[in-house]
């Protein structure tokens, strides 16, 4: 059964090895991502870690967050994803707005017109709710920097994935 939510990603699990190694989707899955981004938000580097919190800003002009909103995630693989988040991200349910258009069954937006590029869907997103003396307002969370420097040795070492 699918979830009735997309779930925009804005940090670690916008790489598909960390998605997947966190939801470990089964061959009858059929998921479908798509660039997208958040108004009102900002990402910061978690203090020591290689991931980021997103908080709001109250800015709803000048800040977004850009990431990835991936379609058609199971009950299970959300439960997969509240236990990777942990106690200092709160699922809710927020407005994205979509980048590229959706094909395939997850085009229809209420089940009335195509999903097209332009259009603010309600999707999950994983905000920080911890302590925002975690986050370092100094440092933005960079995704190529995230890529480059530290994907492989947080994969192999991380008790998330090991």
């Amino acid at each position: 059964m699918s979830d009735p939510y997309p779930c925009f990603f804005y940090g670690s699990l916008m790489s598909t090895r960390v998605l997947n190694s966190v939801t470990r989707p089964g061959p009858e899955a059929n998921l479908h991502t798509v660039p997208a981004t958040i108004q009102g938000y900002v990402r910061y580097s978690y203090h020591n870690e290689p991931y980021p919190g997103m908080i709001a800003t109250g800015d709803e002009l000048n800040a977004a967050v850009e990431g990835l909103l991936v379609f058609g995630h199971s009950l299970m693989d959300r439960f997969r994803l509240d236990q990777f988040e942990g106690s200092e991200y709160t699922r809710e349910i927020l407005p994205v707005k979509i980048l590229a258009p959706v094909p395939g069954e997850y085009n229809l937006m209420e089940g009335k017109k195509p999903i097209a590029a332009g259009d603010v869907v309600q999707s999950y997103v994983y905000v920080f709710t911890g302590p925002h003396a975690h986050l370092d307002s100094s440092r933005p969370w960079d995704y190529e920097a995230f890529k480059k420097d530290h994907l492989d040795l947080w994969m192999n070492t991380s008790s998330d994935f090991v």
